[in-house]
C-alpha cells in the first residue's frame, strides 16, 4: 500500500503517511474472578489488577478531554504535480460526520486563505467530544470515535495574472463529501492531511469558470488507490533512552545512537537528546533490515516548554516535531519545507505512579485487536516518576491470540526479530478495574510467561488511553 511520491510528498516523507496506512490495514486494538457480563463485556465481579500506573490524559473542567482532529492543508503543486502561478483559495468552514451521523463543524471566526501554488502547512485544530458521549443503545461512554466523512469546501479561488486578479466564488464540483477514516481518542491528536494545489482547479478556455479536478485530487490524496483519506495519530509519547548503553540504542540517520524514542500507536520515531535537533520518523511500511538508515525520514524536534496562563503560573506545553522534505522549487534541492507536524509528550509526565518496571500498550487508528507495546526497566523517585531507563523492549500485543512478542529496542529501525521473547496475555480490566473482554474498554491487564532479565515473569500493563 505504499504510494507514489508524486501523489503525496516528494521524497521519503511520503512514507510517514504510507506507514499509517499500513497500520490501518493490519489492525490494532484498541487476574480476577468470573461473574456475569455487562453490555460492554465487563464482568460484574470487580477485581483489580494491582497497583497500576495512571495514564494522565485526564479531565478538562470536570469532563473528559475531547479528542483533537488536526486538519492539515498541505499546499504547493510541486508536492504533487506541475507548476502554475498566482492561485490562492479561501477554504470554507468544513465539517466531519461520524458513524452515528453526528456532525462536528469547525468553529472559526474566519476561513483560512491558502496559497495553492506555494508551500504551506496550515493546521486547523477541531475539538471532538468522545468519552462524554453516551450511546443510546448501550448506555456506555465512547472509547473512541470514528469519522467517516470530511466535507471539503472552498469559498473562493483567486487567480492573479499580469492583467489583474479574478475571483471565482463558484467552483463546479464543490463542496464535496470525501470518504475519511478519522479515529479520535480522548485527549489525543489525530491528523488528517489534505493535499490541495492549483492542479485541482481547472480554468475554462475562456476564463469564465472554474471546475474542481476530482481525479487529480484523488490521485494526490491517495483516494485513487484506497477507499478513504488516510489519517493517523500524530501525538507521540516520548522516552529518554540516553541512559542505555550506546550499543543497545537504534542509530539515527547521522549515525549516532538515538537518545529519545517515540510511539504513537500508528508510528515510531527516534531523535537526538538535548533541547532540539534531529528527529527521524521510521518508515514502518517498508523496513529494510540490511540498511536501517534507509528506513529513516528526516525531521526536527523542539522540547516541551512553559507558557504563563491567566493565573500567572506556568503551564506545560508539549514538544513539537516536523518532518521536512526538499523544496521542489529549489533546483539544487538544498532548501527544505515542512511536510508533516505534530506534538510529543514525555512519558514521565503522562503516566504517573510508575514502578521499577512498566509495560505500556498503544491503541492505533483501527482500535482493533493488535497494539504496540513497550516493556521498560527503570529507576524511579519516591513519587513514581522515572529517573532513568535501564532496559527497553518493544513489540506487539494481540488480544485475539493472547500473544505478546517483544524485541530489543535497538531493532526498531530494522524490524529484526533477533532477540525475540514472548509472553501470554492474561486478564483485562476496564477503567473501573473490572474484568472485561472489551478490547476498546481495556485500560490495563496482566501478562504471564515472560523470560526477560530484570523483568518479572508475570506482571501488569497499562493502556495509553483515557
Amino acid at each position: 500500500m505504499r504510494r507514489e511520491n508524486k501523489s503525496v510528498l516528494n521524497g521519503k516523507t511520503t512514507a510517514i503517511l504510507a506507514t499509517a496506512v499500513a497500520v490501518l490495514a493490519i489492525g490494532c486494538a484498541g487476574g480476577g474472578g468470573g461473574g456475569s457480563t455487562t453490555s460492554d463485556g465487563s464482568s460484574s465481579t470487580s477485581t483489580t489488577a494491582g497497583n497500576i500506573p495512571v495514564v494522565n490524559l485526564g479531565l478538562s473542567n470536570g469532563s473528559p478531554k475531547p479528542g483533537q482532529i488536526e486538519l492539515s492543508y498541505l499546499t504547493g503543486l510541486a508536492r504533487a504535480g506541475s507548476a502554475a502561478i498566482g492561485k490562492e483559495a479561501t477554504i470554507g468552514l468544513t465539517d466531519f460526520t461520524d458513524t452515528s451521523g453526528r456532525v462536528v463543524t469547525i468553529n472559526l471566526g474566519s476561513a483560512p486563505n491558502v496559497k495553492l501554488d506555494g508551500y504551506q502547512n496550515q493546521i486547523l485544530r477541531i475539538n471532538a467530544n468522545v468519552a462524554n458521549i453516551i450511546e443510546s443503545d448501550t448506555q456506555q461512554r465512547l472509547n473512541s470515535r470514528l469519522f467517516l466523512n470530511y466535507n471539503l469546501k472552498v469559498n473562493q479561488v483567486r487567480i492573479t495574472t499580469v492583467d489583474g486578479t479574478t475571483n471565482y466564488d463558484t467552483i463546479t464540483g464543490l463542496p464535496v463529501s470525501l470518504p475519511a477514516n478519522i479515529r479520535v481518542f480522548p485527549g489525543r491528536y489525530t491528523v488528517q492531511p489534505v493535499f490541495i494545489n492549483d492542479a485541482h482547479f481547472d480554468l475554462s478556455d475562456d476564463g469564465s469558470a472554474l471546475t474542481f479536478n476530482r481525479t487529480q485530487f484523488d490521485l494526490d490524496n491517495s483516494l485513487a488507490s484506497q477507499p478513504r483519506l488516510p489519517s493517523y495519530l500524530s501525538d507521540y509519547l516520548g522516552f529518554d533512552i540516553s541512559t542505555l548503553p550506546a550499543a543497545d540504542r537504534p542509530l539515527l540517520s547521522s549515525g549516532e545512537p538515538a537518545s529519545r524514542i517515540f510511539f504513537s500507536g500508528d508510528t515510531y520515531a527516534i531523535a537526538q537528546g538535548g533541547s532540539k535537533g534531529l528527529f527521524n520518523a521510521i518508515d514502518r511500511n517498508n523496513l529494510n533490515p540490511s540498511d536501517p538508515s534507509a528506513n529513516l525520514i528526516e525531521g526536527r524536534f523542539a522540547p516541551p516548554g512553559n507558557l504563563f496562563g491567566a493565573s500567572g503560573l506556568p503551564s506545560g506545553t508539549p514538544g513539537t516535531y516536523s518532518l521536512i522534505q526538499p523544496d521542489p522549487s529549489d533546483p539544487f534541492l538544498i532548501s527544505r519545507i515542512t511536510s508533516i507536524q505534530g506534538i510529543w509528550r514525555d512519558y514521565g509526565k503522562m503516566i504517573k505512579n510508575q514502578g521499577s518496571t512498566i509495560a505500556i500498550s498503544f491503541p492505533n487508528s483501527t482500535d482493533g485487536d493488535e497494539q504496540d507495546i513497550v516493556f521498560i526497566k527503570q529507576t524511579v523517585d519516591g513519587s513514581g516518576t522515572p529517573t532513568g531507563i535501564q532496559s527497553m523492549y518493544y513489540g506487539v500485543m494481540n488480544y485475539t491470540s493472547g500473544q505478546i512478542r517483544l524485541y530489543p529496542i535497538k531493532n526498531i529501525t530494522s524490524a529484526s526479530i533477533d532477540g525475540e521473547v514472548t509472553a501470554t496475555l492474561g486478564q483485562q480490566y476496564n477503567k473501573q478495574g473490572v474484568v472485561t473482554t472489551s478490547i476498546q474498554g481495556t485500560r490495563s491487564g496482566t501478562y504471564t510467561g515472560l523470560s526477560l532479565p530484570g523483568f518479572p515473569s508475570s506482571g501488569t500493563f497499562v493502556v495509553y488511553r483515557y
